[in-house]
């Protein structure tokens, strides 16, 4: 953040208020995502080594993914997320760190929403609050939900605890990228569901058969799905007998009049292979992308060798066990 605590007007590409016809919060992003391919060199490598990313489908037990090569990411996949790594450098998304170049939307006085340089989607934002504080959803999934409504039905919003995929856990932010890119979005809804209860108007269920655990809720206003989100955070919290936020991945959308938050709840946030030396190293770092079903891989054997026995285990060993969840979902 500046020293006073204000965005510089050069920064700014454009301001969304929350006035102005549905859909508007996308259109200004995606301008500015189009003006910064242009006058930002950093975004338009990062999208240029996108278009040459390679892909491929993995189908596992009861559900797919997708391999991305994709080398443009190795920065934010191996980044160092401990205490020291991250008193070593600058907070680069405080508004004086930023890179020459970067510009951004002002979204209601309170977040900045960047383009990012290392992008896993054809258009991929994150939403950085304005005020330096530490990653963390509490208190905050009115605002997540509310981003969500603002970018309408077309947009994800998504959300990785600081300890569980977050490359800038000292600074609180979101993502968005384009609806029906991550094969969890069908996945979710079409999977056996595991109906928990419904109160206040939103419904608590859990999906199954997918390799991970999944929860989740849905209702047609924000306020009581937000209300519902608490309550589970809060369950969990005590069934694991933490005093700190929960660990746990979140997708977020807005579609019709429906509200909808697909929560991963997490055990680790690396699998054991990533911290081999040698060979049988495997370089991927789940966060909510790849809860999601797209498996970045920055390097060119971790994508050629991953295969569905890795996929399954990779998430057996960072999702928290059903039972766990389960018991969290019923208790709220």
């Amino acid at each position: 953040m500046s020293e006073s605590g204000v965005v510089p007007i050069d920064r700014i590409s454009g301001v969304f208020d929350g006035a102005g016809p549905p859909g508007r919060l996308a259109v200004l992003c995606l301008s500015l995502l189009e003006e910064q391919k242009k006058t930002w060199p950093a975004c338009r490598a990062g999208y240029a080594s996108l278009a040459q990313a390679q892909e491929r489908q993995v189908r596992c037990a009861g559900f797919s993914v997708r391999v991305q090569h994709n080398p443009g990411r190795t920065a934010s996949t191996l980044a160092d997320v401990g205490e020291e790594g991250i008193a070593g450098r600058p907070c680069f998304l405080c508004v004086g760190s930023l890179p020459e170049g970067q510009k951004a939307v002002l979204y209601r006085d309170e977040y900045l929403v960047l383009c990012n340089p290392m992008p896993v989607f054809p258009a991929h934002f994150t939403i950085s609050r304005i005020a330096h504080e530490r990653q963390s959803i509490a208190g905050r999934a009115g605002a997540m939900l509310r981003l969500a409504g603002d970018f309408g039905p077309h947009f994800r919003v998504l959300y990785n605890g600081p300890r569980c995929g977050a490359s800038a856990p000292d600074h609180m932010h979101f993502q968005a990228g384009p609806a029906g890119l991550m094969p969890v979005e069908g996945e979710a809804g079409a999977a056996g569901r595991v109906s928990i209860r419904k109160a206040g108007g939103v419904s608590v269920s859990l999906a199954r058969g997918i390799g991970r655990e999944v929860v989740i809720l849905a209702g047609a206003g924000p306020s009581a799905v937000g209300e519902a989100f608490g309550a589970f955070t809060q369950a969990l919290a005590g069934v694991l007998g933490t005093g700190e936020e929960p660990m746990m991945n979140i997708v977020c959308f807005h579609e019709g009049r429906r509200y909808s938050m697909l929560v991963f709840p997490r055990a680790r946030h690396r699998p054991d292979a990533f911290y081999i030396t040698g060979d049988d190293r495997i370089s991927v770092s789940p966060a909510v992308v790849e809860m999601g079903g797209i498996i970045v891989t920055p390097r060119t054997v971790d994508f050629e060798r991953i295969d569905a026995a890795c996929v399954e285990g990779i998430f057996r060993e960072v999702s928290l066990d059903g039972e766990t969840v389960e018991q969290a979902a019923r208790s709220m």
